[in-house]
């Protein structure tokens, strides 16, 4: 517990800085890492048999996503990747069937998820900061509150597991406290965003809380069921105390899509 505390005293305000102040394509950059990282530990994690090429190349395109938004928001770059990934996956699978060891299916869907669905998610953070640097922030808030508030309900108040093989140590008492926590820091988000000069849609944000929570925790299940599925503990351990990447942006996967979403769809804030 003492890492992980420390880990986000460092982290969180570093985080800040670049996601508040800094131009717009060194989020892309951080991003194109973390996702570089991310795809390169659920390939490992899925198909650890895999030649290591595969899961670099798709570590590679992975990169590429966040880093192309940032600097042609709403370009085709993201399609073209796509494509790309599409294609190698596809060719690595044809041509396995020369050497009379054709690949499993399984590693070509690997291999896409990997390589474009799971960065195409994540960077909706990026496409978020080309709409505004107030609405970058709301993945963030949701995902740091969901986690926060459910841990600590968890702690203090868990009695009933809620998924006792996926995640032992989760209680339905837990996810209600992050489900709370979430919403409670949105309204509060909102009477910032209110001092700021924002019109605010208070009943639509306190409704961005519960979906969102529900997103992060719901991605926090998913990934942990692959990791069950594979046998592992954690996808990796390059975060001190949280594991790998994908340990600690698990929920934020769906997260960052879903907030993409609702400020396109239904936006709570504007100007």
């Amino acid at each position: 517990m003492k890492t992980r505390i420390i880990v986000g005293v460092v982290c969180v305000p570093l985080l800040a800085v670049v996601v508040l102040l800094l131009p717009l394509w060194v989020l892309g950059l951080l991003m194109g890492a973390l996702c570089a990282i991310a795809a390169w530990e659920f390939f490992r994690c899925v198909r650890p048999d895999a030649p290591v090429r595969m899961p670099a190349v798709c570590g590679a395109m992975a990169a590429l996503i966040p880093i192309s938004e940032s600097l042609s928001p709403g370009g085709v770059w993201s399609y073209a990747l796509f494509f790309c990934v599409m294609v190698y996956m596809f060719a690595e699978l044809m041509v396995s069937f020369r050497g009379g060891k054709p690949l499993s299916f399984d590693l070509v869907a690997a291999g896409v998820l990997a390589g474009f669905a799971i960065p195409y998610f994540l960077t909706g953070i990026v496409r978020l900061g080309t709409m505004g640097r107030a609405f970058v922030v709301l993945p963030f808030l949701i995902a740091f509150a969901s986690d926060t508030g459910a841990y600590f309900a968890g702690v203090y108040l868990g009695r009933h597991k809620l998924a006792p093989v996926l995640s032992p140590h989760k209680t339905i008492e837990g996810s209600a406290g992050g489900f709370l926590a979430t919403i409670a820091v949105l309204l509060i988000a909102g009477l910032v965003f209110r001092a700021l000069g924002y019109t605010v849609r208070f009943q639509v944000l306190a409704a961005y809380g519960l979906l969102g929570s529900l997103a992060c925790q719901f991605g926090d299940l998913s990934f942990s069921a692959i990791k069950r599925l594979s046998g592992i503990k954690d996808y990796g351990k390059i975060i001190p105390g949280h594991g790998g990447i994908l340990d600690r942006f698990d929920g934020m996967v769906f997260v960052a899509a879903l907030s993409e979403l609702l400020v396109t769809l239904v936006p709570a804030y504007f100007r």
